[in-house]
């Protein structure tokens, strides 16, 4: 799934680079875009309405933060099915997503939750497409709060 969207950092310290979108180092709370991401996911349904996930999400820019490095994170959860049976539904799922990314002067490692809600299509039996929006907050590294979008398919086996 291709996404982006906005991100609000505050370092628990003084003086902490966290890549605002204005250039200014010295800023105690940082805003800027959400790096263009990937997201792949895999899925097993283990009831109709229950599903286990696991995203995999790849920056594709350059994250503002870092000194030259690029967004991973590994996020396994769980997606609910408020709907069954029907070419069009909705879900929500819950997740904890651990965050590698490299940043300049806070640790490499970083816990946070999030949830993405969303509707798809299901065009035939094995294809579905998607919309989504999500927000995820953390607060080992930083306190951080991010909300993105984003569109894609989803292709089931068997």
């Amino acid at each position: 799934m291709p996404g982006t969207g906005y991100r609000v950092l505050v370092p628990y310290r003084e003086g902490i680079h966290c890549g605002d979108s204005s250039g200014n180092i010295n800023r105690r709370v940082c805003t800027h875009i959400l790096p263009f991401f990937l997201d792949l996911q895999l899925s097993y349904g283990l009831h109709p309405r229950l599903d286990l996930i696991i995203d995999l999400r790849f920056a594709v820019q350059k994250d503002p933060a870092t000194v030259d490095s690029h967004q991973f994170a590994l996020a396994p959860g769980v997606r609910y099915w408020l709907d069954q049976g029907v070419a069009l539904k909705f879900y929500a799922t819950g997740q904890v997503i651990y965050d590698y990314t490299d940043y300049i002067e806070v640790s490499k490692g970083d816990f946070a939750l999030r949830n993405a809600d969303g509707i798809m299509y299901d065009a035939i039996r094995n294809v579905g497409f998607f919309f989504q929006v999500g927000w995820t907050m953390g607060f080992a590294r930083w306190y951080r709060l991010e909300l993105d979008a984003g569109l894609g398919v989803q292709v089931r086996f068997p």
